[in-house]
């Protein structure tokens, strides 16, 4: 067994193909469960308390994303698939049992529209293990219901320029204080990272619709500034807005 940083590395030994998996934030048991499916290989990864993941160079045939304590994953899975373009992915998701005894754990799988190797049989085996019971500590938080409703706030009127923390705290209700306190020291991220992330990925929508100038796409997503705008997508993205729409442009032709 090979430990490196953030990470924990283990050979397994199967018959067939060998691929190589990235299990990110996953409970030991549901690690156990992937194991079952056809690979010989699973790395095990945490994300960074702000959701991004630690820099690696290796080659991966599938991803699995755990269920997450609370429902900050958009900017993350963003900069997930844009790292590893082609390779399919599995985000576990927390919901209700129909039957009434409590939250299982389901998968949604995003595959690219690249062909990859073993695609469709790779589905057809990690169906089989759902649904999963999740482990205690993946229970919701009394505090979940209310980043839940911080990030559907943001959904809504992340193109207010004027939207801030103390206005979303308002209308939860909740002070200021309380609520800076659950992103940044239990969910891990501030407001200000949650509505940056938001509208620059609303932005790069709009930009690759190619209907807007990158000064209209800028007002569209709530930067009053369209110098700031330009900074926090290049910052975000790394390249700028207008190098992203002529990147989309050219794929269109």
């Amino acid at each position: 067994m090979t430990k490196q940083m953030g990470t924990q590395e283990e050979e397994i030994r199967q018959p067939g193909e060998r691929l190589n998996v990235m299990a990110i934030d996953l409970c030991e048991h549901v690690t156990a469960m992937i194991r079952n499916a056809p690979c010989t290989r699973v790395t095990s990864v945490e994300t960074r308390a702000n959701g991004t993941l630690l820099d690696r160079d290796d080659d991966f045939d599938f991803i699995v994303i755990g269920a997450p304590k609370f429902p900050v994953r958009r900017p993350f899975i963003s900069q997930l698939r844009e790292a590893y373009a082609d390779v399919p992915i599995l985000i576990l998701r927390r919901v209700e049992a129909k039957n009434g005894e409590g939250e299982i754990i389901r998968g949604e799988f995003v595959l690219s529209d690249q062909s990859h190797k073993n695609d469709l049989d790779l589905v057809e085996a990690v169906r089989k293990l759902f649904p999963i019971k999740p482990c205690e500590h993946t229970d919701k938080k009394l505090n979940f219901d209310t980043v839940r409703n911080v990030m559907k706030i943001i959904a809504d009127n992340y193109a207010d320029p004027e939207l801030d923390l103390e206005k979303v705290a308002s209308s939860l209700p909740i002070s200021p204080v309380q609520l800076s306190h659950i992103l940044n020291q239990e969910v891990g991220v501030s407001f200000r990272h949650l509505l940056r992330h938001t509208r620059i990925e609303e932005a790069k929508r709009l930009l690759a619709s190619q209907r807007y100038s990158v000064k209209e796409v800028a007002v569209r997503v709530g930067f009053a500034d369209s110098h700031y705008f330009s900074r926090t997508f290049k910052e975000l993205t790394g390249q700028s807005a207008t190098e992203y729409r002529s990147r989309s442009t050219t794929l269109s032709e």
